[in-house]
């Protein structure tokens, strides 16, 4: 049964479904979407899919020109689905000790946390799936070193965050007592 379905997927390779059609449809779809959740009443719905479909089309001649398309797709996208994993299996033991991740959200800050937890993961997927083969990377940007620093400045700053909010244990300033009597 696994030889028909190998048969297929070569079938498909063979064919340029994954270097022509796939990046096709993606494009299309992803432009498409943006399209109409920002100018929806601005933009007619005929304007929005000529103006995707263009998009589309630059984007498979950019797949003919660049065939390492279909690797970064299939490294982004297997990756992505052993996290989606990793993070359903973490959610289920959460609701097993009976904790709601709507909890998460609740707090002032919380949502932002999340918000930029969501981007790391993404920008990790993203670069880990070879995305520096597609776009100009500086050098000194895929260095060890260099996200080492960034990793500290970011921790720097979320320390500073913390550390300078007033009235949850630091950043006010203490009222000066004067030693004798007024």
């Amino acid at each position: 049964m696994a030889g028909i379905f190998d048969q297929l997927v070569q079938n498909m390779s063979r064919m340029g479904f994954f270097q022509f059609l796939f990046p096709f449809l993606l494009a299309l779809a992803i432009v498409y979407g943006l399209l109409t959740w920002a100018l929806e009443k601005q933009i007619p719905k005929s304007a929005r899919a000529l103006v995707s479909l263009i998009a589309a089309f630059f984007v498979m001649l950019y797949s003919s020109w660049n065939v390492m398309v279909v690797q970064f797709f299939a490294n982004l996208f297997g990756p992505f689905l052993a996290v989606a994993t990793g993070i359903l299996v973490i959610v289920m033991l959460f609701a097993l000790v009976g904790f709601k991740v709507e909890t998460l959200t609740q707090g002032k800050y919380s949502k932002w946390v999340l918000v930029l937890l969501m981007v790391f993961i993404g920008i990790v997927l993203f670069f880990g799936a070879g995305a520096s083969y597609l776009i100009d990377v500086p050098g000194f940007a895929m260095n060890s070193d260099f996200f080492t620093v960034i990793f500290f400045i970011i921790i720097l700053a979320v320390v500073m965050f913390w550390l300078s909010k007033e009235g949850e244990g630091g950043g006010s300033a203490a009222t000066p007592t004067t030693g004798g009597k007024s």
